[in-house]
């Protein structure tokens, strides 16, 4: 029978080294420039007051604004004596119309201002833009579909925005490469993204892009192809192209990956309007339970690179699936939400990426349930993850 693990070390450490006077005055520093919509007049609990409590709620389990609430009231005394207020219990009201009626802007710059005093280097980093929609809060008339910009090695959502529906998520780019410097960076896309206007708004933001090619682009992806094809005929023989394969077993299948590519490009029409310096092609067989799946992809990249490393970007790109979507789904039960009034959606969804970038960056190696179960049972490991974050 395995020995059970009974201690943590990065657990104890997160719990101790908490420097309280430092931490009231950080608090109350970071969030001096909040714009808060309320009337000043009428403010019982400040803007920083109540960000706080979302912000433990999500660390702590909590899901919806009623469970924040109900955590707010029982956390009453503890809040009073962290932060030397002197409040009562806060409302489910006065939660629902802050979140309601603040800009989503403002909490974008609080992640914004958080993710800059991390230390962090774009340079060959790779960032994935995917779009999400929050089913609980849309339907016919109301759509709440969200764009991400998702680093993948660190696992950080660094940007999102809304725009109206998935057909509409590269509208968003512009405003995500505002939001953050991404220089040196690879921007991983599908090939939603695959207009020479929306690749040259990359390439003047100092990063790289590696994009899907597809019909969208009729004639490109003829092309591309047809020029692959010919090179599959003579088994890749040509010394132009350099191939490289990866075999992955688990789960009852086996996924074997071709990945041949091409620096060769002077064939390509208008190759100076899209910025291609590298044509990738991804042929896939997947084995399960004796069927056998077949698939062909291709790709634009704007630097060179080998095949190993487009392999790796390639297959990292779709991390953002399960190291975002798929948490924020299943880990905060996101797509349940039903607050859909003013810019509540919006909010809520900044604040839970928020906390997942909390936890991702100060105790990796929990997840993110097991986080969030420490969080509520034992106040001094949201403590500690509260000092960290406004150290």
């Amino acid at each position: 029978m395995p020995k059970r693990k009974t201690s943590d070390k990065d657990y104890q450490d997160i719990t101790k080294d908490i420097d309280l006077i430092a931490l009231q005055s950080n608090i109350q520093m970071y969030f001096s420039k909040f714009p808060d919509p309320r009337s000043s007049g009428k403010i019982v609990y400040p803007a920083w007051y109540i960000i706080l409590i979302l912000l433990c709620g999500y660390l702590s389990g909590c899901n919806t604004i009623a469970d924040i609430a109900h955590f707010a009231e029982i956390r009453t005394e503890w809040f009073g004596s962290l932060f030397r207020v002197n409040f009562k219990s806060i409302s489910y009201d006065t939660i629902w119309w802050f979140l309601v009626r603040v800009k989503p802007e403002a909490f974008k710059r609080l992640m914004t201002e958080w993710l800059k005093a991390l230390p962090s280097c774009m340079q060959n980093q790779l960032l994935s833009i995917d779009g999400k929609r929050l089913r609980g809060v849309s339907n016919n008339e109301h759509i709440t579909h969200l764009v991400e910009l998702f680093a993948t090695e660190s696992r950080l959502v660094i940007a999102q925005e809304r725009v109206p529906d998935k057909r509409c998520e590269r509208k968003a780019l512009p405003r995500l490469l505002e939001s953050v410097n991404v220089s040196g960076a690879i921007i991983s896309m599908d090939a939603h993204y695959l207009y020479r206007k929306e690749l040259q708004w990359i390439l003047n933001a100092g990063a790289d892009f590696l994009v899907g090619i597809k019909g969208n682009q009729g004639t490109l992806a003829s092309e591309t192809q047809n020029y692959f094809t010919q090179a599959r005929a003579i088994d890749y023989g040509d010394e132009e192209f350099q191939c490289y394969e990866t075999v992955e077993k688990g789960h009852g299948r086996i996924e074997t990956r071709h990945i041949c590519i091409s620096h060769n490009l002077d064939w390509l029409p208008n190759n100076e309007e899209w910025g291609f310096k590298t044509l990738v092609e991804v042929c896939s067989k997947r084995e399960i339970n004796g069927h056998v799946q077949n698939g062909t992809l291709y790709y634009g990249l704007s630097r060179e690179a080998t095949a190993e490393e487009c392999a790796r970007w390639i297959r990292s790109h779709w991390l953002i699936e399960n190291g975002c979507h798929w948490v924020m789904d299943v880990i905060f039960k996101e797509d349940a939400q039903l607050a859909n009034a003013g810019y509540a959606a919006e909010n809520t969804s900044l604040l839970r990426r928020t906390c997942m970038n909390i936890i991702k960056t100060f105790d990796p190696q929990r997840g993110f349930a097991d986080a969030r179960r420490s969080a509520m049972y034992n106040p001094s490991y949201l403590k500690g993850l509260l000092s960290r974050m406004f150290a």
